[in-house]
């Protein structure tokens, strides 16, 4: 998702972030989000999408992308529950709603995201507007990937995450110990793992379904593959190379185990110049998802 943020947008929300740290002190990890919201005089309210009755009072405030969801309050359960919204922001009223039946592990990215677009600074004109450009998919999309890039550097301490993780083996028992340092979830740790500790290192993330139990990690539409992750350095080089064909690679050297360590061996990979590369795998089953760790062996 990292791409569809430009590189203005990328270090005006560093900026932000940075500026975010530093009034809070520049705090060590885990980052306090309550600290967060405090300083930033956000509210944190929780629902649930089978009983929207804390969002009946701003029914008619709330939008997505633009547009007004429900103009009739009585109408907004139905409308949650399409739209599988996780979390909303609302600007007029410094507001984070969070659904709660989403599971606990995934609350703090959840309002990470929700105060990424509150610190936006164009989010709440995107937020609150209804012009064809806010509507557009593709702008959405943006908006959300956005989001996302603010949740991950705050949460992971802009640059500490990074300069932490390089004197860390590269291997999923580091991945698993800085997890527990900084608090995160294991998937979003793992990404940040792949994407920043050295952009410039031949390595990937593959998050997947488990290749001998498809009942783990198996997408809503049946896809093997939830999320290939890489560093620039992969993208680069391995331009050659999708998800797909990872995947193909993690399934023979993945153990019938169905939790903990269960992806390990080397593989080969052939690069967009017809140069071979080793690579040592390093996988690990959570019992909802295998997430698959890759770097060359120099």
């Amino acid at each position: 998702m990292r791409e569809l943020v430009g590189g203005k947008e990328q270090r005006d929300i560093e900026k932000l972030v940075i500026k975010i740290l530093r009034d809070l002190g520049n705090p060590e990890p885990p980052l306090s989000l309550d600290n967060v919201r405090a300083l930033l005089t956000l509210d944190l309210k929780y629902y649930s999408s089978m009983d929207v009755t804390p969002l009946a009072e701003f029914a008619h405030r709330i939008k997505v992308a633009g547009k007004q969801l429900v103009a009739r309050p009585s109408l907004i359960l139905e409308v949650v529950q399409k739209a599988k919204l996780s979390g909303l922001w609302l600007p007029d009223n410094r507001r984070i709603f969070i659904d709660k039946e989403q599971p606990k592990l995934k609350h703090r990215w959840i309002e990470a995201h929700e105060i990424a677009h509150s610190f936006i600074p164009w989010h709440r004109e995107f937020l609150l507007g209804d012009d064809e450009l806010t509507l557009d998919p593709t702008c959405r999309e943006t908006i959300e990937a956005e989001a996302n890039f603010g949740a991950g550097r705050l949460i992971f301490l802009g640059e500490q995450f990074a300069s932490e993780a390089r004197d860390l083996n590269p291997t999923f028992n580091s991945i698993q110990s800085i997890q527990g340092r900084y608090k995160n979830s294991l998937t979003s740790t793992f990404w940040r793992f792949v994407e920043d500790r050295d952009p410039q290192a031949m390595c990937f993330g593959l998050i997947s379904q488990h290749p001998h139990h498809p009942d783990i990690g198996r997408g809503p539409n049946g896809e093997s593959v939830q999320r290939f992750v890489v560093s620039h350095g992969f993208k680069t080089r391995f331009s050659n190379v999708s998800a797909n064909d990872v995947y193909a690679l993690v399934a023979q050297n993945t153990s019938w185990n169905r939790r903990g360590p269960v992806v390990q061996g080397s593989v080969r990979m052939i690069d967009a110049n017809g140069q071979a590369l080793d690579f040592v795998l390093d996988g690990f089953c959570n019992s909802y998802q295998v997430l698959t760790y890759g770097i060359a062996i120099t």
